[in-house]
């Protein structure tokens, strides 16, 4: 099965954007919409819609969609122009970098989801780093284009992918999923779109599974030999011509295979993003089964963890 890339919208009607912010609220049974439910059910990125409308609040609007008391107090704060404090500001960065889950951010990151200027936090701090060690957080280390080559950006394109199981966007990036900037992906490959076109070609070139010399595996049941001594027992062996480890490829192409889904429970990350996906080896590679596409399968964590080791051949 080869992988291919979603569609490439162009030139959305104003018209389908607003229809699609419906049909999620409507799927989710609420009269508010937030932009972190709308990224995980919607067909378009939030950040397309906020450039269309100008903002998230205005797209809900002119939706008939209801504010949420955040949405309301959000909107408040950017129309009330005042003095901003230093106890503000640090508040402020402590709550963005608890929604994105992060040690430390990076001013583009505050940029994106905090509700003051970078100038106001320039002109408190003198430094982006001095306001991250005020607010207890580490400080950020930019990474450079130049150490960065094009296969941690490929492995990390695949890594969100596995992540999120569905194709990652710009949007994603953005909102610090990846270890790299959008800035990376343009130097290196011209852009997101061709980032990912290169992907799509590095992960189907074929790659067998690794080959290793026979490894002898001892069976718990023991054989007692003919014209042995009494005290003399010997085991049967197990023969392995693949490793147990599963290389990055052969990974993707199981989850891939299987719809990003757990085979068991069909839990996805696309719904949930709590969801966890594992790779599992149907005959357990301990009773003998090869590390192989057809012996390979999608689980989620919890039915990985309660499942039992049992294989009946």
């Amino acid at each position: 099965m080869k992988f291919e890339l979603n569609e490439y919208h162009r030139d959305i009607p104003e018209s389908d954007l607003l229809e699609d912010i419906k049909r999620v609220a409507l799927l989710i049974g609420s009269n508010t919409l937030s932009k972190s439910k709308y990224r995980e059910l919607g067909k378009y990125g939030d950040n397309t819609i906020c450039r269309r409308f100008g903002s998230w609040t205005k797209a809900l609007q002119l939706c008939g969609i209801s504010l949420s008391s955040c949405q309301h107090n959000a909107t408040l704060v950017k129309n009330y122009r005042k003095e901003v404090t230093t106890a503000e500001i640090i508040e402020d960065i402590q709550r963005v970098a608890l929604e994105l889950n992060k040690d430390s951010i990076s001013s583009g990151e505050y940029k994106t989801h905090g509700r003051y200027s970078s100038d106001s936090c320039f002109k408190k701090f003198k430094t982006w780093n001095a306001a991250l060690s005020e607010a207890g957080l580490k400080p950020y280390v930019f990474i450079s284009g130049r150490r960065i080559n094009d296969l941690d950006l490929l492995e990390d394109i695949e890594r969100m992918w596995l992540s999120l199981g569905r194709q990652p966007t710009t949007v994603d990036v953005i909102n610090g999923l990846s270890k790299y900037s959008l800035h990376a992906y343009a130097k290196h490959f011209g852009g997101w779109r061709n980032a990912l076109k290169a992907f799509v070609e590095w992960i189907n070139v074929s790659d067998e599974v690794e080959k290793v010399q026979p490894i002898i595996k001892p069976i718990d049941k023991e054989i007692k030999i003919k014209n042995s001594e009494p005290n003399i027992q010997m085991t049967p062996i197990q023969m392995h011509s693949t490793t147990r480890e599963i290389n990055l490829r052969l990974r993707f192409r199981v989850m891939q295979r299987d719809n990003f889904k757990c085979c068991i429970c069909g839990a996805s990350p696309a719904k949930d993003p709590s969801v966890e996906l594992h790779i599992d080896h149907i005959k357990p590679w301990s009773k003998g089964g090869e590390t192989t596409i057809d012996n390979l399968r999608t689980l989620c964590s919890k039915c990985n963890l309660g499942k039992s080791d049992f294989y009946e051949g």
